[in-house]
């Protein structure tokens, strides 16, 4: 018999016919939220650290037979790694795998990508704020940098200097 863990899903993988064809040995069990954290775009979703934010999050029973698939897809260990996380479900305290981004900077996501989780969103029955600020957030991020670039002039710097 197979061993199961819980997965915590906070991106494209709360999308449940993605994860029926990637994962078709493992289940939903349920959703809860990570406390601690909010949801970024680095062109993929991510969660990092952030005081008094929360994340929700869809929990698979993640069957072993379906962990080298989703590996795989996640780019783990290089794009993402494997952390521990606690939550809670059904009122329980549980302890979960997450897969966190090792790098990255804020840029939005594809509008297929953000599509297909928005659709895990309204399926799971998640608060879709979370989302939207989080692409909001990855679009505020990314003109800030295009107006810093374009404040730059590197030629007009190294004339300075002579």
């Amino acid at each position: 018999m197979s061993e199961k863990q819980l997965y915590i899903a906070y991106g494209s993988n709360i999308n449940l016919e993605q994860m029926a064809y990637r994962c078709p040995h493992s289940k939903v069990v349920g959703t809860s939220e990570i406390k601690g954290y909010e949801l970024e775009f680095r062109g993929v979703a991510t969660i990092v650290p952030k005081e008094n934010a929360s994340v929700p999050v869809l929990i698979w029973e993640l069957d072993e037979r379906d962990l080298p698939v989703l590996n795989r897809y996640e780019g783990w260990p290089r794009l993402y790694r494997q952390e521990k996380m606690p939550f809670e479900l059904n009122g329980k305290s549980c302890t979960g795998m997450v897969y966190l981004m090792n790098r990255g900077t804020i840029s939005p996501p594809s509008s297929q990508y953000y599509n297909m989780i928005l659709q895990g969103y309204q399926e799971n029955g998640l608060d879709e704020s979370y989302l939207e600020t989080a692409l909001e957030n990855s679009i505020y991020h990314e003109q800030l940098m295009e107006e810093i670039d374009e404040d730059f002039d590197f030629d007009d710097d190294l004339q300075m200097k002579f």
